[in-house]
Protein backbone atom coordinates (compact mmCIF):
# COMPACT_ATOMS: atom_id res chain seq x y z
CA UNK A 1 0.00 0.00 0.00
CA UNK A 2 1.27 3.47 -0.88
CA UNK A 3 2.53 5.71 1.92
CA UNK A 4 2.43 9.08 0.17
CA UNK A 5 2.82 11.07 3.39
CA UNK A 6 6.15 9.38 4.10
CA UNK A 7 7.15 9.79 0.47
CA UNK A 8 6.62 13.56 0.50
CA UNK A 9 8.38 13.99 3.84
CA UNK A 10 11.47 12.07 2.76
CA UNK A 11 11.41 13.50 -0.78
CA UNK A 12 11.82 16.96 0.78
CA UNK A 13 15.08 15.77 2.32
CA UNK A 14 16.29 14.69 -1.14
CA UNK A 15 15.22 17.59 -3.39
CA UNK A 16 14.46 20.33 -0.85
CA UNK A 17 11.07 21.36 0.48
CA UNK A 18 10.69 24.04 -2.22
CA UNK A 19 10.79 21.33 -4.88
CA UNK A 20 8.00 19.20 -3.46
CA UNK A 21 4.45 19.96 -4.62
CA UNK A 22 1.73 18.32 -2.54
CA UNK A 23 -1.64 17.43 -4.12
CA UNK A 24 -3.29 20.30 -2.25
CA UNK A 25 -0.89 22.87 -3.71
CA UNK A 26 -2.64 25.40 -5.90
CA UNK A 27 0.10 25.11 -8.53
CA UNK A 28 -0.16 21.34 -8.74
CA UNK A 29 0.18 19.36 -11.97
CA UNK A 30 -2.90 19.34 -14.19
CA UNK A 31 -3.96 19.08 -17.80
CA UNK A 32 -4.36 22.70 -18.98
CA UNK A 33 -7.06 21.59 -21.47
CA UNK A 34 -8.97 18.84 -19.65
CA UNK A 35 -11.57 16.90 -21.60
CA UNK A 36 -12.95 15.69 -18.27
CA UNK A 37 -13.50 18.42 -15.69
CA UNK A 38 -13.08 17.76 -11.99
CA UNK A 39 -9.77 15.91 -12.23
CA UNK A 40 -7.72 17.11 -9.21
CA UNK A 41 -4.21 18.50 -9.54
CA UNK A 42 -1.44 16.05 -8.80
CA UNK A 43 1.52 16.43 -6.47
CA UNK A 44 5.06 16.28 -7.73
CA UNK A 45 8.79 16.37 -7.04
CA UNK A 46 11.48 18.24 -8.96
CA UNK A 47 14.94 16.64 -8.75
CA UNK A 48 17.97 18.55 -10.03
CA UNK A 49 20.46 15.73 -10.66
CA UNK A 50 20.78 12.13 -11.72
CA UNK A 51 21.58 11.18 -8.13
CA UNK A 52 18.40 12.85 -6.88
CA UNK A 53 16.34 10.99 -9.51
CA UNK A 54 17.88 7.72 -8.36
CA UNK A 55 17.12 8.52 -4.72
CA UNK A 56 13.49 9.45 -5.53
CA UNK A 57 12.98 6.22 -7.47
CA UNK A 58 14.38 4.15 -4.58
CA UNK A 59 12.11 6.04 -2.16
CA UNK A 60 9.12 5.37 -4.42
CA UNK A 61 9.86 1.65 -4.25
CA UNK A 62 10.19 1.75 -0.47
CA UNK A 63 6.90 3.62 0.02
CA UNK A 64 4.92 2.02 -2.82
CA UNK A 65 4.44 5.41 -4.51
CA UNK A 66 3.75 5.54 -8.24
CA UNK A 67 5.65 8.15 -10.25
CA UNK A 68 4.61 9.75 -13.54
CA UNK A 69 7.63 11.15 -15.38
CA UNK A 70 7.53 14.38 -17.41
CA UNK A 71 10.42 16.35 -18.87
CA UNK A 72 8.73 19.74 -18.84
CA UNK A 73 5.04 18.79 -18.98
CA UNK A 74 4.33 20.73 -22.18
CA UNK A 75 2.69 17.86 -24.06
CA UNK A 76 -0.34 20.03 -24.80
CA UNK A 77 -3.34 18.33 -26.36
CA UNK A 78 -2.23 15.01 -24.88
CA UNK A 79 -2.65 15.69 -21.16
CA UNK A 80 0.13 18.15 -20.40
CA UNK A 81 1.86 17.29 -17.13
CA UNK A 82 -1.09 15.42 -15.64
CA UNK A 83 -0.56 11.76 -14.66
CA UNK A 84 -2.85 8.95 -15.68
CA UNK A 85 -4.38 8.47 -12.22
CA UNK A 86 -4.82 10.70 -9.20
CA UNK A 87 -2.52 8.70 -6.90
CA UNK A 88 0.53 9.11 -9.15
CA UNK A 89 3.17 11.69 -8.20
CA UNK A 90 4.67 13.69 -11.06
CA UNK A 91 8.44 13.30 -11.39
CA UNK A 92 9.20 16.67 -12.99
CA UNK A 93 12.64 16.79 -14.64
CA UNK A 94 12.50 20.46 -15.69
CA UNK A 95 15.26 21.52 -13.25
CA UNK A 96 17.67 19.17 -15.04
CA UNK A 97 18.38 21.66 -17.82
CA UNK A 98 22.10 21.38 -18.55
CA UNK A 99 23.48 21.40 -22.08
CA UNK A 100 26.47 19.29 -21.17
CA UNK A 101 28.22 19.19 -24.52
CA UNK A 102 27.87 20.43 -28.08
CA UNK A 103 30.28 19.03 -30.67
CA UNK A 104 30.28 21.44 -33.65
CA UNK A 105 32.40 19.14 -35.82
CA UNK A 106 30.41 15.91 -35.54
CA UNK A 107 27.18 17.87 -34.99
CA UNK A 108 25.62 16.50 -31.82
CA UNK A 109 24.72 17.62 -28.32
CA UNK A 110 24.44 15.88 -24.95
CA UNK A 111 21.59 17.33 -22.94
CA UNK A 112 19.31 16.79 -19.95
CA UNK A 113 15.49 16.50 -20.09
CA UNK A 114 14.83 20.07 -18.95
CA UNK A 115 16.57 21.62 -21.98
CA UNK A 116 14.00 23.33 -24.21
CA UNK A 117 14.21 24.03 -27.93
CA UNK A 118 14.62 27.71 -27.04
CA UNK A 119 17.55 26.81 -24.74
CA UNK A 120 19.38 24.76 -27.36
CA UNK A 121 18.72 27.30 -30.13
CA UNK A 122 19.96 30.19 -27.97
CA UNK A 123 23.08 28.25 -26.91
CA UNK A 124 24.00 27.60 -30.53
CA UNK A 125 23.36 31.20 -31.59
CA UNK A 126 25.26 32.70 -28.64
CA UNK A 127 28.27 30.48 -29.33
CA UNK A 128 28.09 31.13 -33.10
CA UNK A 129 28.03 27.43 -33.90
CA UNK A 130 27.21 26.42 -37.48
CA UNK A 131 24.47 24.02 -36.38
CA UNK A 132 20.75 23.83 -37.06
CA UNK A 133 18.17 22.74 -34.45
CA UNK A 134 15.08 20.88 -35.67
CA UNK A 135 12.13 22.34 -33.76
CA UNK A 136 8.43 21.35 -33.41
CA UNK A 137 5.44 23.68 -33.41
CA UNK A 138 6.11 25.04 -29.88
CA UNK A 139 9.62 25.79 -28.66
CA UNK A 140 9.04 25.70 -24.89
CA UNK A 141 8.94 21.91 -24.68
CA UNK A 142 11.75 19.51 -23.87
CA UNK A 143 14.06 18.46 -26.70
CA UNK A 144 14.43 15.00 -25.17
CA UNK A 145 10.80 14.72 -24.09
CA UNK A 146 9.66 15.43 -27.63
CA UNK A 147 12.05 12.86 -29.13
CA UNK A 148 11.18 10.18 -26.57
CA UNK A 149 7.47 10.63 -27.31
CA UNK A 150 8.26 10.33 -31.04
CA UNK A 151 7.45 13.95 -31.73
CA UNK A 152 8.73 15.65 -34.84
CA UNK A 153 10.04 18.88 -36.28
CA UNK A 154 10.00 20.45 -39.73
CA UNK A 155 13.57 19.92 -40.95
CA UNK A 156 15.53 17.06 -42.58
CA UNK A 157 16.28 15.94 -39.00
CA UNK A 158 12.60 16.26 -38.09
CA UNK A 159 12.07 12.61 -37.10
CA UNK A 160 13.46 13.44 -33.68
CA UNK A 161 13.50 9.95 -32.18
CA UNK A 162 15.86 8.89 -34.97
CA UNK A 163 18.34 11.60 -33.90
CA UNK A 164 18.78 10.15 -30.40
CA UNK A 165 22.15 8.45 -29.94
CA UNK A 166 23.15 7.15 -26.53
CA UNK A 167 20.78 7.28 -23.56
CA UNK A 168 21.55 7.47 -19.85
CA UNK A 169 18.64 5.87 -18.01
CA UNK A 170 17.59 5.45 -14.38
CA UNK A 171 15.93 2.04 -14.16
CA UNK A 172 12.93 1.23 -11.93
CA UNK A 173 15.21 -0.04 -9.13
CA UNK A 174 17.18 3.23 -9.12
CA UNK A 175 20.25 1.84 -10.89
CA UNK A 176 21.88 3.61 -13.84
CA UNK A 177 22.25 2.32 -17.40
CA UNK A 178 23.82 3.71 -20.56
CA UNK A 179 22.85 2.40 -23.98
CA UNK A 180 24.77 1.76 -27.19
CA UNK A 181 28.38 2.86 -27.40
CA UNK A 182 27.87 5.05 -24.34
CA UNK A 183 28.08 1.82 -22.33
CA UNK A 184 31.80 1.84 -23.17
CA UNK A 185 33.72 3.83 -20.56
CA UNK A 186 34.91 7.18 -22.00
CA UNK A 187 34.32 6.11 -25.59
CA UNK A 188 34.45 8.80 -28.31
CA UNK A 189 31.72 6.75 -30.05
CA UNK A 190 29.22 7.34 -27.23
CA UNK A 191 26.95 9.72 -29.13
CA UNK A 192 27.98 9.19 -32.75
CA UNK A 193 27.06 5.53 -33.40
CA UNK A 194 23.68 4.10 -32.44
CA UNK A 195 24.49 0.40 -32.24
CA UNK A 196 26.22 -1.19 -29.30
CA UNK A 197 26.90 -4.90 -28.97
CA UNK A 198 23.92 -7.22 -29.02
CA UNK A 199 20.27 -6.11 -29.18
CA UNK A 200 19.75 -2.37 -29.41
CA UNK A 201 17.60 -1.41 -26.41
CA UNK A 202 17.21 2.34 -26.96
CA UNK A 203 13.65 2.08 -28.28
CA UNK A 204 12.56 0.37 -25.06
CA UNK A 205 12.75 3.79 -23.40
CA UNK A 206 10.63 5.71 -25.96
CA UNK A 207 6.95 6.22 -25.01
CA UNK A 208 7.90 4.01 -22.09
CA UNK A 209 7.54 3.38 -18.38
CA UNK A 210 10.58 1.09 -18.28
CA UNK A 211 13.09 3.76 -17.28
CA UNK A 212 13.74 7.48 -16.88
CA UNK A 213 16.04 9.05 -19.48
CA UNK A 214 18.17 11.59 -17.61
CA UNK A 215 20.70 12.42 -20.34
CA UNK A 216 20.98 11.68 -24.02
CA UNK A 217 22.91 12.52 -27.15
CA UNK A 218 20.98 14.08 -30.02
CA UNK A 219 22.22 14.70 -33.53
CA UNK A 220 22.05 18.20 -35.03
CA UNK A 221 22.10 19.26 -38.68
CA UNK A 222 25.05 21.26 -40.06
CA UNK A 223 23.88 24.73 -41.02
CA UNK A 224 23.20 24.92 -44.79
CA UNK A 225 24.87 27.21 -47.30
CA UNK A 226 21.47 28.16 -48.75
CA UNK A 227 17.94 28.11 -47.29
CA UNK A 228 14.75 28.11 -49.35
CA UNK A 229 11.24 28.69 -48.05
CA UNK A 230 8.52 27.46 -50.40
CA UNK A 231 4.76 27.12 -50.58
CA UNK A 232 2.22 25.54 -52.89
CA UNK A 233 -1.40 26.71 -53.11
CA UNK A 234 -4.04 24.35 -54.48
CA UNK A 235 -7.41 25.82 -55.46
CA UNK A 236 -9.63 22.73 -55.45
CA UNK A 237 -10.35 20.32 -52.60
CA UNK A 238 -10.50 17.38 -55.01
CA UNK A 239 -6.87 17.97 -56.09
CA UNK A 240 -5.61 16.78 -52.69
CA UNK A 241 -4.60 13.32 -54.03
CA UNK A 242 -2.42 14.87 -56.74
CA UNK A 243 -0.73 17.12 -54.17
CA UNK A 244 -0.10 14.32 -51.64
CA UNK A 245 1.15 11.84 -54.25
CA UNK A 246 3.62 14.27 -55.76
CA UNK A 247 4.93 15.49 -52.41
CA UNK A 248 5.44 11.92 -51.16
CA UNK A 249 7.14 10.91 -54.43
CA UNK A 250 9.58 13.82 -54.19
CA UNK A 251 10.22 12.96 -50.54
CA UNK A 252 10.96 9.32 -51.43
CA UNK A 253 13.38 10.54 -54.09
CA UNK A 254 14.92 12.97 -51.56
CA UNK A 255 14.12 16.04 -53.63
CA UNK A 256 12.05 17.30 -50.72
CA UNK A 257 14.20 17.08 -47.61
CA UNK A 258 11.68 17.78 -44.88
CA UNK A 259 8.15 16.66 -44.03
CA UNK A 260 6.02 19.09 -46.01
CA UNK A 261 3.07 20.52 -44.12
CA UNK A 262 -0.31 20.65 -45.88
CA UNK A 263 -3.02 22.69 -44.17
CA UNK A 264 -6.64 23.53 -44.95
CA UNK A 265 -8.49 26.86 -44.78
CA UNK A 266 -9.68 26.44 -41.18
CA UNK A 267 -6.09 25.80 -40.07
CA UNK A 268 -5.04 29.11 -41.64
CA UNK A 269 -8.06 30.81 -40.08
CA UNK A 270 -7.12 29.71 -36.55
CA UNK A 271 -3.86 31.63 -36.98
CA UNK A 272 -5.67 34.79 -38.08
CA UNK A 273 -7.90 35.71 -35.19
CA UNK A 274 -10.78 34.08 -33.29
CA UNK A 275 -13.59 32.18 -34.99
CA UNK A 276 -15.93 35.14 -34.50
CA UNK A 277 -13.88 37.07 -37.08
CA UNK A 278 -15.13 34.65 -39.70
CA UNK A 279 -18.38 33.13 -38.40
CA UNK A 280 -20.63 33.41 -35.34
CA UNK A 281 -23.23 30.77 -36.12
CA UNK A 282 -23.73 27.34 -34.59
CA UNK A 283 -22.31 24.14 -35.96
CA UNK A 284 -19.37 23.74 -38.32
CA UNK A 285 -18.39 26.70 -40.49
CA UNK A 286 -20.41 26.31 -43.73
CA UNK A 287 -18.57 25.62 -46.99
CA UNK A 288 -19.55 28.99 -48.48
CA UNK A 289 -17.99 30.79 -45.48
CA UNK A 290 -14.85 28.67 -45.87
CA UNK A 291 -14.71 29.84 -49.50
CA UNK A 292 -14.96 33.46 -48.33
CA UNK A 293 -12.18 32.88 -45.79
CA UNK A 294 -10.01 31.42 -48.55
CA UNK A 295 -10.51 34.46 -50.78
CA UNK A 296 -9.94 36.99 -47.99
CA UNK A 297 -6.69 35.31 -46.87
CA UNK A 298 -5.51 34.82 -50.44
CA UNK A 299 -4.82 31.13 -49.96
CA UNK A 300 -5.79 27.81 -51.51
CA UNK A 301 -8.11 25.14 -50.20
CA UNK A 302 -4.85 23.26 -49.56
CA UNK A 303 -1.67 25.08 -48.64
CA UNK A 304 1.63 23.23 -48.54
CA UNK A 305 4.82 24.52 -47.01
CA UNK A 306 8.30 23.12 -47.54
CA UNK A 307 11.94 24.13 -47.21
CA UNK A 308 15.20 23.28 -48.93
CA UNK A 309 18.68 23.20 -47.43
CA UNK A 310 22.13 22.83 -49.01
CA UNK A 311 24.68 24.23 -51.42
CA UNK A 312 23.62 26.48 -54.35
CA UNK A 313 24.01 23.96 -57.18
CA UNK A 314 21.92 21.31 -55.44
CA UNK A 315 19.28 23.88 -54.51
CA UNK A 316 18.92 25.03 -58.14
CA UNK A 317 18.39 21.45 -59.31
CA UNK A 318 15.85 20.73 -56.57
CA UNK A 319 13.85 23.86 -57.40
CA UNK A 320 13.85 22.94 -61.10
CA UNK A 321 12.41 19.48 -60.36
CA UNK A 322 9.82 20.92 -57.94
CA UNK A 323 8.71 23.53 -60.50
CA UNK A 324 8.25 20.85 -63.16
CA UNK A 325 6.36 18.59 -60.74
CA UNK A 326 3.82 21.20 -59.69
CA UNK A 327 3.27 22.89 -63.06
CA UNK A 328 -0.40 21.93 -62.87
CA UNK A 329 -3.74 23.73 -63.37
CA UNK A 330 -4.93 25.23 -60.09
CA UNK A 331 -1.49 24.87 -58.44
CA UNK A 332 0.62 27.93 -57.55
CA UNK A 333 4.24 27.49 -56.46
CA UNK A 334 6.38 30.16 -54.79
CA UNK A 335 9.98 29.84 -53.59
CA UNK A 336 12.14 32.34 -51.75
CA UNK A 337 15.88 31.64 -51.93
CA UNK A 338 18.21 32.96 -49.23
CA UNK A 339 21.95 32.93 -49.72
CA UNK A 340 24.77 34.28 -47.61
CA UNK A 341 26.79 37.31 -48.59
CA UNK A 342 30.17 37.03 -50.34
CA UNK A 343 30.03 33.25 -50.54
CA UNK A 344 29.38 32.76 -46.80
CA UNK A 345 26.66 30.50 -45.44
CA UNK A 346 23.22 32.01 -45.06
CA UNK A 347 22.44 33.42 -41.61
CA UNK A 348 19.20 34.43 -39.92
CA UNK A 349 20.02 38.05 -40.76
CA UNK A 350 19.71 37.08 -44.43
CA UNK A 351 16.25 35.50 -44.04
CA UNK A 352 13.10 37.62 -44.10
CA UNK A 353 11.25 37.60 -40.74
CA UNK A 354 8.20 35.95 -42.33
CA UNK A 355 10.35 32.96 -43.31
CA UNK A 356 12.10 32.62 -39.95
CA UNK A 357 9.76 29.77 -39.08
CA UNK A 358 10.10 26.31 -37.57
CA UNK A 359 11.25 25.11 -41.00
CA UNK A 360 14.18 27.49 -40.61
CA UNK A 361 14.88 26.00 -37.18
CA UNK A 362 13.49 28.98 -35.26
CA UNK A 363 11.53 28.02 -32.10
CA UNK A 364 8.32 29.93 -31.49
CA UNK A 365 5.14 30.02 -29.40
CA UNK A 366 2.97 31.51 -32.15
CA UNK A 367 0.74 28.39 -32.58
CA UNK A 368 -0.58 29.05 -29.05
CA UNK A 369 -2.68 31.80 -30.65
CA UNK A 370 -4.91 29.11 -32.15
CA UNK A 371 -6.13 28.06 -28.69
CA UNK A 372 -8.51 31.04 -28.59
CA UNK A 373 -10.46 29.87 -31.65
CA UNK A 374 -13.77 29.34 -29.81
CA UNK A 375 -13.19 31.35 -26.64
CA UNK A 376 -10.54 33.37 -24.85
CA UNK A 377 -10.22 30.53 -22.33
CA UNK A 378 -9.79 27.92 -25.01
CA UNK A 379 -8.32 24.46 -25.17
CA UNK A 380 -7.76 21.66 -27.61
CA UNK A 381 -7.09 17.97 -27.96
CA UNK A 382 -5.06 16.49 -30.81
CA UNK A 383 -5.93 13.32 -32.66
CA UNK A 384 -3.23 12.41 -35.14
CA UNK A 385 -3.61 9.01 -36.81
CA UNK A 386 -0.95 7.80 -39.21
CA UNK A 387 -2.18 7.28 -42.79
CA UNK A 388 -0.40 5.78 -45.82
CA UNK A 389 0.80 8.53 -48.19
CA UNK A 390 -1.61 7.56 -50.98
CA UNK A 391 -3.55 10.59 -52.15
CA UNK A 392 -6.92 8.97 -52.93
CA UNK A 393 -6.86 7.17 -49.58
CA UNK A 394 -6.09 10.45 -47.78
CA UNK A 395 -8.95 12.26 -49.53
CA UNK A 396 -11.38 9.43 -48.73
CA UNK A 397 -10.49 9.54 -45.03
CA UNK A 398 -10.68 13.33 -45.08
CA UNK A 399 -14.29 13.05 -46.29
CA UNK A 400 -15.19 10.66 -43.46
CA UNK A 401 -13.54 12.86 -40.83
CA UNK A 402 -15.18 16.01 -42.20
CA UNK A 403 -18.60 14.36 -41.90
CA UNK A 404 -17.87 13.50 -38.25
CA UNK A 405 -16.77 17.07 -37.47
CA UNK A 406 -19.98 18.33 -39.07
CA UNK A 407 -22.05 15.82 -37.09
CA UNK A 408 -20.67 17.10 -33.79
CA UNK A 409 -20.61 20.78 -34.79
CA UNK A 410 -16.85 21.45 -34.81
CA UNK A 411 -14.66 23.12 -37.42
CA UNK A 412 -12.30 20.70 -39.17
CA UNK A 413 -8.67 21.73 -38.66
CA UNK A 414 -6.30 19.74 -40.91
CA UNK A 415 -2.51 19.69 -40.85
CA UNK A 416 -0.98 16.85 -42.86
CA UNK A 417 2.71 16.21 -42.21
CA UNK A 418 3.76 14.34 -45.34
CA UNK A 419 6.69 11.92 -45.23
CA UNK A 420 7.97 9.52 -47.87
CA UNK A 421 5.54 6.68 -47.17
CA UNK A 422 3.08 7.94 -44.58
CA UNK A 423 1.59 11.14 -43.30
CA UNK A 424 0.50 12.31 -39.89
CA UNK A 425 -3.17 13.24 -40.19
CA UNK A 426 -3.23 15.99 -37.55
CA UNK A 427 -6.70 17.16 -36.61
CA UNK A 428 -7.37 19.37 -33.62
CA UNK A 429 -10.61 19.67 -31.72
CA UNK A 430 -10.85 23.17 -30.24
CA UNK A 431 -13.19 23.91 -27.36
CA UNK A 432 -13.89 26.31 -24.51
CA UNK A 433 -12.39 25.14 -21.24
CA UNK A 434 -15.07 24.08 -18.76
CA UNK A 435 -17.90 24.14 -21.32
CA UNK A 436 -19.46 20.81 -20.37
CA UNK A 437 -21.77 20.57 -23.37
CA UNK A 438 -18.94 21.28 -25.78
CA UNK A 439 -16.55 18.94 -23.96
CA UNK A 440 -19.04 16.09 -24.22
CA UNK A 441 -19.25 16.61 -27.98
CA UNK A 442 -15.45 16.82 -28.20
CA UNK A 443 -15.05 13.49 -26.36
CA UNK A 444 -17.57 11.82 -28.66
CA UNK A 445 -15.92 13.27 -31.77
CA UNK A 446 -12.47 12.13 -30.66
CA UNK A 447 -13.73 8.60 -30.11
CA UNK A 448 -15.57 8.45 -33.44
CA UNK A 449 -12.51 9.70 -35.36
CA UNK A 450 -10.28 7.21 -33.54
CA UNK A 451 -12.62 4.35 -34.35
CA UNK A 452 -12.99 5.47 -37.97
CA UNK A 453 -9.20 5.38 -38.26
CA UNK A 454 -8.98 2.01 -36.51
CA UNK A 455 -11.43 0.44 -38.97
CA UNK A 456 -9.00 1.36 -41.73
CA UNK A 457 -5.97 0.06 -39.86
CA UNK A 458 -4.78 3.57 -38.93
CA UNK A 459 -3.85 4.62 -35.40
CA UNK A 460 -2.57 7.73 -33.59
CA UNK A 461 1.20 7.78 -33.18
CA UNK A 462 0.69 9.03 -29.62
CA UNK A 463 -2.35 9.58 -27.50
CA UNK A 464 -3.98 11.62 -24.76
CA UNK A 465 -3.63 10.14 -21.27
CA UNK A 466 -7.38 9.38 -21.23
CA UNK A 467 -7.17 7.34 -24.46
CA UNK A 468 -3.95 5.35 -24.06
CA UNK A 469 -5.67 2.08 -23.15
CA UNK A 470 -8.02 2.26 -26.13
CA UNK A 471 -5.19 2.94 -28.56
CA UNK A 472 -3.02 0.15 -27.11
CA UNK A 473 -5.94 -2.27 -27.53
CA UNK A 474 -5.99 -1.59 -31.27
CA UNK A 475 -2.72 -3.52 -31.66
CA UNK A 476 -4.65 -6.75 -31.49
CA UNK A 477 -2.64 -9.23 -33.59
CA UNK A 478 -2.46 -12.67 -31.93
CA UNK A 479 -4.52 -11.69 -28.91
CA UNK A 480 -2.60 -8.45 -28.33
CA UNK A 481 0.75 -10.24 -28.31
CA UNK A 482 2.74 -7.01 -28.39
CA UNK A 483 0.98 -5.64 -25.28
CA UNK A 484 1.47 -8.94 -23.44
CA UNK A 485 5.18 -8.79 -24.29
CA UNK A 486 5.38 -5.19 -23.02
CA UNK A 487 3.68 -6.28 -19.80
CA UNK A 488 6.27 -9.04 -19.31
CA UNK A 489 9.04 -6.48 -19.66
CA UNK A 490 7.24 -4.16 -17.24
CA UNK A 491 6.85 -6.88 -14.60
CA UNK A 492 10.48 -7.98 -14.95
CA UNK A 493 12.05 -4.52 -14.78
CA UNK A 494 9.52 -2.79 -12.52
CA UNK A 495 8.07 -5.47 -10.22
CA UNK A 496 6.65 -2.87 -7.83
CA UNK A 497 4.97 -1.05 -10.70
CA UNK A 498 6.14 2.42 -9.69
CA UNK A 499 7.27 3.99 -13.00
CA UNK A 500 4.51 5.66 -15.03
CA UNK A 501 1.78 3.01 -14.56
CA UNK A 502 -0.52 2.95 -17.59
CA UNK A 503 1.93 4.75 -19.85
CA UNK A 504 0.89 3.89 -23.43
CA UNK A 505 -1.59 1.38 -21.96
CA UNK A 506 1.04 -0.75 -20.20
CA UNK A 507 -0.02 -1.37 -16.60
CA UNK A 508 1.96 -3.24 -13.92
CA UNK A 509 0.61 -6.55 -12.64
CA UNK A 510 -0.80 -5.02 -9.45
CA UNK A 511 -3.09 -2.70 -11.46
CA UNK A 512 -3.73 -4.72 -14.59
CA UNK A 513 -7.22 -5.88 -13.66
CA UNK A 514 -8.27 -2.78 -11.74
Amino acid sequence: MSDITTFFRQAADIVGADNVVTPETEAGYADPYPLHTGRPSAGGVRPASVEEVQAIVRLANETGTALWTVSRGKNLGYGGAAPRTGDQIVLDLSRMDAIQKVDPELAYAVIEPGVTFFNLFDHIQENKLSLFVSVPALGWGSVLGNALDRGYGMSPYGDHVQQLCGLEVVLPDGSLLRTGMWALEDSPLANVFKGGFGPNIDQLFTQSGLGIVVRAGIWLMPWPEVFVSGDIKVDRIEDLPLLINRIADLRRREVFQNNCLVGNVVRAGTMNGPRSRWYTGDGSIPDDVVEEMKEKMGIGHWNARFALYGEPGMIRERIKIIEETFDLPGFTLNTRVYEGKDGAKVTYDDIAPADQTTMAGVPTLKPLDTIGWYAEDGGHIDIAPLVPARGEEVLDFYGEVKALYTKYGFDLYIGYHVYARHLVHVTMIFFENGNEEQLARARALYEDVRQAAARRGYTPYRGHIDNMDDIAAEFSFNDNAVLRFQEKLKDALDPNGILSPGKQGVWPARLRNS
